[in-house]
């Protein structure tokens, strides 16, 4: 089967999509974050996407990149914030991805971060949506073999993941590219039906 790619970036591109057509790739993953942050994706931009014929990709990240950015407290707040941020871009089901943007260790992992992804579950699958993770090999892994979450997007970071193989991947994150004036990471997927694109 062909790879698909696609590109993920924290800027706006509304303004280059034809340059991110014309480069080949078939969807966009974009950021759901705090109110006033740059790199979240408006109701505008998501159209724009899907105007220009591309898939879009959600994932949520509030500089999750340390152990104390995890726990059942804070997972509860970002669960709430994505649903409504989901809602309000017309994302009405599917998955949303959450980032754990550092190396975590395999204790970390069994600890608050599991805690964390099962208030994730719960709260996402009540709203109709299912769960994906963007980590390293240790953290899709561990949290794909726990059943908590569905789909997986492997960190391009090689030297994460503590020597752990993973190739259950649904995305997996290659290169760091620039077009448009924009830095983009690319990504690689077997289906573009099997990555949470909506």
């Amino acid at each position: 089967m062909a790879i698909v790619k696609g590109v993920d970036t924290v800027s706006n591109v509304t303004n280059i999509l034809t340059q991110i057509k014309n480069q080949g790739y078939s969807y966009v993953i974009r950021y759901y974050s705090l109110d006033g942050n740059a790199k979240r994706m408006g109701a505008t931009e998501a159209a724009a996407i899907a105007n220009a014929g591309l898939k879009r990709v959600s994932v949520y990240q509030n500089l999750h990149n340390t152990y104390s950015k995890f726990s059942a407290t804070i997972a509860a707040g970002d669960a709430t914030d994505a649903i409504a941020q989901a809602k309000s871009v017309g994302h009405s089901s599917g998955t949303i991805y959450f980032a754990v943007d550092y190396d975590a260790s395999a204790s970390e992992i069994e600890g608050n971060i599991k805690d964390h992804f099962n208030v994730l579950k719960t709260r996402l699958s009540a709203a109709g949506y299912s769960l994906g993770v963007y980590g390293s090999s240790l953290v899709c892994k561990k949290l794909k073999e726990a059943g908590i979450v569905s789909k997986t997007w492997l960190s391009m970071s090689t030297g994460w993941g503590y020597n752990t193989t993973f190739n259950n991947w649904n995305m997996h994150q290659t290169i760091e590219v620039t077009f448009g004036g924009v830095v983009f990471d690319e990504n690689e997927a077997a289906s573009i039906y099997d990555i949470g694109a909506w």
